[in-house]
Order: C-alpha cells, then sequence, then structure tokens
C-alpha cells in the first residue's frame, strides 16, 4: 500500500507482544517511533534498538514530559488503560489505546469526554474497522448490494491455557471473553448494523475465577435486525462473521484482520471471492486512520461513535449476566 507521510511523533507505552507489532508496523514503513517507555528496563533498552526508537524512558510519566511527542500507543494491560489515557489526555498528547480502551461503558465515557474537552483524538485501536475490505463491505451493504440486512452471525474462539492466575482469567486484571476477544466481535458486528443494538439477550459460563469463559449473545435493533455473538476462552471456534440479507450474504473467514470475504449472490446461487488490502498492514492501517482522524474531525468521529455503540452493547451484555 501507498504510505502516509507521517505527522505526528509517536510514544509507545509498553513492550509487550502487541507493542512489537507496532513497532516493527511503524519501522517497515520507515517511519520509527520516536519514544518508548517500559517497566522492564533491559527489555526497554533492547526493544529501542531493534526498532530504531531513539528515546527511551523509564516512566510514563517521562515520556509525556517529553513535547515532542505528539501522540502515544498504550499497549499495556487493559485495566492500566484508564489512568494512562488520562494521563496523556493530560499533557496533551492524542492516544491510541489498545482494545479493550477501557474496562467498561463508564470509563469509556469519561475519557471520550476529556479528549472532546481538550480537543484531542482518543481512538481504539481495533483492528477489524480499519482494514480497507471491512470498508468496502460496507460500501456494498450500504448501496443495498445484499438487500435488507438479516442477520449477522460472529463467533470468535480462542483456547488459553489453563491458568487461574493469567490475567485471561483474572477479575482483578479485568480478565474474560468479553473484554479480551469480546471486543472485536461486538464492534465488528454493530459496524455492519444500520443502527445500534436496542436489546440484547445473553447467556454466560464462568471461569472458576468468576469472569466469563464463554457466552452466547443476541443483539437486536430497531431496524429489524439481529446478530448473534459467540465467544469461548477454552475452545477454538473460526473468527468469522457472516452478514446475511435478502439478496445474499457476505461471509468473512478470518474477520480480525480481514483481506478476503466471499460474497454469495441468492438469485444466482454463486459465490464470488473480493481480496482487499493486506492482513499483514493491519497496524499500518489504524495507524493511518488515526493519522487522518487527526486532521478530519468528521473521522475521528466516525471511529469514537463506533466505540460508543460497542461500549453501550457490552454494557447492555453485561447487565444480562
Amino acid at each position: 500500500m501507498g504510505d502516509i507521510i507521517m505527522s505526528l511523533n509517536w510514544g509507545i507505552i509498553g513492550t509487550g507482544t502487541i507493542a512489537n507489532e507496532m513497532a516493527a508496523s511503524l519501522l517497515a514503513h520507515q517511519q520509527p517511533a520516536m519514544a518508548v517507555t517500559a517497566r522492564d528496563q533491559a527489555k526497554l533498552t533492547a526493544f529501542a534498538e531493534q526498532y530504531q526508537i531513539p528515546k527511551t524512558y523509564e516512566t510514563v510519566g517521562d515520556l509525556l514530559a517529553d513535547e515532542t511527542i505528539d501522540a502515544v500507543y498504550i499497549a499495556t494491560p487493559h485495566n492500566t488503560h484508564f489512568d494512562f489515557i488520562k494521563q496523556a489526555l493530560a499533557h496533551h498528547k492524542h492516544v491510541l489505546a489498545e482494545k479493550a480502551i477501557t474496562v467498561s461503558n463508564e470509563k469509556y465515557t469519561i475519557v471520550r469526554k476529556l479528549a472532546q474537552d481538550a480537543g484531542l483524538v482518543l481512538l481504539e485501536a481495533m483492528t477489524p474497522v480499519h482494514m480497507p475490505l471491512f470498508k468496502r463491505l460496507r460500501e456494498l451493504i450500504n448501496q443495498g448490494s445484499l438487500g435488507q440486512i438479516k442477520v449477522i452471525n460472529t463467533t470468535f474462539g480462542s483456547h488459553k491455557p489453563y491458568d487461574p492466575k493469567n490475567r485471561f482469567f483474572n477479575p482483578d486484571l479485568a480478565g474474560g471473553a468479553l473484554l479480551d476477544i469480546g471486543g472485536y466481535a461486538t464492534q465488528a458486528s454493530v459496524y455492519f448494523m444500520n443502527s445500534t443494538p436496542s436489546r440484547a439477550n445473553s447467556m454466560m459460563v464462568p471461569f472458576e475465577t468468576g469472569v466469563d469463559e464463554q457466552s452466547v449473545t443476541i443483539l437486536a435493533n430497531d431496524n429489524h435486525e439481529m446478530a448473534t455473538i459467540t465467544l469461548s476462552m477454552q475452545a477454538k471456534q473460526p473468527k468469522a462473521i457472516t452478514i446475511s440479507g435478502t439478496k445474499g450474504y457476505l461471509r468473512i473467514p478470518d474477520f480480525p484482520r480481514a483481506d478476503a470475504a466471499i460474497w454469495y449472490h441468492t438469485d444466482t446461487g454463486e459465490s464470488e471471492a473480493i481480496a482487499l488490502g493486506n492482513s499483514a498492514d493491519a497496524l499500518w492501517y489504524e495507524i493511518s486512520d488515526f493519522e487522518q482522524a487527526v486532521q478530519d474531525p468528521k473521522i475521528a468521529l466516525e471511529f469514537t461513535n463506533l466505540t460508543g455503540m460497542q461500549f453501550e452493547t457490552l454494557s447492555k451484555i453485561q447487565q444480562e449476566w
């Protein structure tokens, strides 16, 4: 893909797996991050060397005090995001925070307003909706290519090793399927709906620590569109979404970083493949959209409204439990 020329100097908070992916993506496009911070100083130094990042800081506060940093990417456990986002906004930094951007609708509403009042961009790093393919498929839907949307089915299952102390199962670290993989599934589902779900019915099976290990949710909106979301933390499922309408369906077999889909036409019984973008560039698409959102408030509002819909829906689901 053609590279945008970044206007922002980026700081990275965290040096975990996804932070490595982001730093690698920036470097691959010849636009490495400006600074990085993490608790582990040995990892910090190695991370900066590997990804050609000129500045390292021992604390988040030190990085945020650097006035040459325009935006920060927060890639720490999601129970830490709320405080880091507030600190970054207070230092007048734009913020891209990994999913889940916060652990509740209430906290998201707070930081969203803080960013809005400060004239800053705050986005959640949620790959599917930044993929060119997702944007193209929604264009098809909005053009009426599938007719009236009836049902959306989304599945996402991972198999985490049994470990009650692991963050995925730890209630003190905001564990559970809904806040880990459920954000992908929920946001992708509402992305293709014509209005926010007004009703949610959900059942959950808890892990021994009390967090949600698996769940099945039915959503419905006032446009008579329905969606099912099936999540599991100890059973693999396809990371797949099917959007079905009166004229056919779209099947996205690996939706988190989707670059291929199947379009089934009801009238002919034939299917065609749609390919667009590159899954390897998923994080770069996030950065590109973020840069555009900083320059265009309409783009920023589109993404923040979508995250708002997602968190309203997550809240409805949690209330069912």
